[in-house]
């Protein structure tokens, strides 16, 4: 039984977690709502505008495989310290003024934010196996409540501090609190992750289908976090109101990212919460599509799923990884693979609206990426482990 006393650390673990969580995507969500600003002062093209938010994103993907060889050579907690300081720095960066520093703070948050996103896991898997899915589910709503919060507070900050600038340097400011609250832990622990990455991992089917399953959902939810409001736009609903929908669809994603890692830590197997979460995605894209009048709901109903989908997609690599090495690797893996795939989501919707045009062929597209779901979803949800265990 879990006395007070005993609950009483995980908490404080739990809200660190929550606090450093909150920074890994306040510097992407914090700068689209800024970007006509950006380009006028700047003068920035369409494509340089654009690269702006791609660049963290790839960056996400890209440096994800480091995290493991750090790990194995310094402390989790010094890595998660050293993380909110970078993140702080490229925040400070990005606000700096100039295109040049612009462009460098935002890949360097790319850099930061990769790591620290592939050793959250590891720190849970590999400090506190005994809350495993309570502290994956508050670190996967976390970083839905940061994207809403940086996305909700971007222009008021503008206004506030006088400038896009300010308001882009702001977020320096809770990433700095996070380091400070890391600290004590860091200074602690000096004890990294012991065993070498599994073999042939980039080989292991088990292994390809977490990471795929992880680029799925994230290639839904971009998808749908890009061209939503677009469609509604389209649909008679007004640009305010689009946009309401889209901070509603965030709001709600909050609840299910918590629940659903919690769920999954308490079953042998994860296939029938994928099943619900899954047909409550298909039911909000196919609901947007046949009966667009009540957008509301299926908003609401798309939402639930892809908050699911998004704590199932944190916590396959914990259950399936086995030991912390293991889950450090996979970790890192199906992030690398997740953000690759999940850069294509935009661009296909995009592409099928310019060649079919309307909406109506790409929300058939959208709605099979949610059930597509499946294909490495199924597999990935049966327990076993890539280690071979059961």
């Amino acid at each position: 039984m879990t006395t007070r006393a005993s609950r009483a650390p995980v908490l404080g673990v739990m809200a660190a977690i929550v606090l450093l969580a909150l920074n890994l995507r306040t510097l992407v969500a914090g700068l689209p709502p800024l970007l006509d600003d950006i380009r006028d002062d700047l003068g920035l093209s369409g494509l340089a505008g654009g690269l702006l938010t791609t660049l963290p994103v790839l960056g996400f993907g890209a440096f994800a495989p480091v995290a493991p060889r750090l790990s194995r050579r310094v402390s989790i907690e010094r890595l998660l310290v050293g993380c909110a300081v970078v993140t702080a720095g490229a925040a400070a960066l990005r606000g700096a003024g100039g295109v040049v520093p612009l462009f460098l703070g935002c890949a360097l948050s790319g850099f930061a934010v990769a790591i620290a996103q592939a050793l959250i896991p590891v720190f849970i898997r590999a400090r506190h196996p005994e809350a495993t899915g309570m502290l994956t589910g508050a670190y996967s709503s976390s970083l839905t409540l940061g994207a809403a919060l940086a996305a909700a507070l971007a222009v008021p900050l503008e206004e506030w501090l006088g400038s896009w600038e300010a308001s882009l340097t702001a977020w320096s400011v809770p990433a700095l609190i996070a380091a400070v609250v890391w600290t004590p832990m860091a200074l602690r622990s000096r004890e990294v992750v012991r065993g070498e990455s599994p073999p042939g991992l980039w080989g292991n089917r088990l292994a390809w289908n977490v990471s795929l399953y992880m680029g799925a959902q994230s290639m839904a939810f971009y998808a749908g976090l890009t061209w939503i409001p677009s469609i509604l736009e389209d649909h008679g609903y007004s640009a305010g109101t689009a946009g309401a929908l889209q901070a509603l669809s965030a709001l709600v994603q909050l609840a299910p990212a918590f629940a659903t890692p919690v769920l999954a830590a308490r079953r042998r197997d994860q296939v029938g919460l994928l099943w619900w979460i899954v047909l409550l995605q298909l039911a909000g894209a196919l609901g947007l599509l046949l009966a667009i009048d009540v957008a509301p709901l299926w908003i609401v109903i798309l939402g639930i799923g892809q908050g699911g989908a998004l704590g199932l997609g944190l916590i396959l690599p914990v259950l399936r990884g086995g030991g912390a090495a293991s889950v450090a690797a996979l970790t890192a893996m199906s992030l690398c693979v997740g953000y690759m795939v999940a850069a294509a989501g935009p661009w296909l919707l995009g592409a099928v609206h310019d060649a079919f045009g309307g909406w109506t062929v790409a929300l058939i597209v959208f709605a099979a990426i949610c059930l597509l779901e499946l294909v490495p979803g199924l597999p990935a949800s049966r327990a076993r482990s890539i280690e071979g265990r059961a």
